[in-house]
């Protein structure tokens, strides 16, 4: 049976350098917590507004795609019928969803996670990863269609 080798200086170098990884990796978890806060925020602050071509109709929508403001002009009932208004409702209010889902997306996509950011099981055969806790999936979810809406 061999010796096992318990070279002091060289194990003491070993947990140095492993200190060293697990601190470098711990400041990285705290700064993207931070920054996936800040986003958070910012992200809630997100609002979407669209207006009709002819400026008769404006909606806002917050970051979920939620009406939040539906404005008309007086001369949304001068002309057209009820129903061509409220397509014209409906179109714009599902630009604005399309505007602050956008936004959304791009705020999100800033923090996917770094090829080269050093990760748990780099250092811990078998741990879970870190990166997971900063990967981002959002749900894509799309406005009925127009011939979508005659089902429900």
């Amino acid at each position: 049976m061999s010796e096992p080798d318990f070279d002091s200086e060289r194990l003491a170098e070993r947990n140095a350098e492993l200190r060293r990884q697990v601190d470098h990796m711990m400041d990285e978890v705290r700064r993207r917590t931070e920054g996936l806060k800040e986003a958070q925020a910012r992200m809630a602050a997100l609002t979407g507004e669209a207006r009709s071509d002819d400026g008769v109709v404006r909606a806002t929508v917050d970051m979920t795609g939620q009406l939040t403001e539906l404005t008309l002009s007086s001369r949304a009932f001068e002309h057209g019928t009820p129903e061509a208004l409220a397509a014209e409702i409906t179109r714009v209010i599902r630009r604005a969803a399309a505007s602050v889902r956008t936004e959304v997306r791009r705020e999100a996509s800033r923090f996917t996670p770094d090829d080269d950011l050093i990760d748990l099981p780099d250092l811990v055969p078998g741990a879970p990863s870190l990166r997971d806790l900063f990967s981002v999936d959002l749900v894509s979810v799309e406005p009925l269609g127009e011939d979508d809406e005659d089902e429900r």
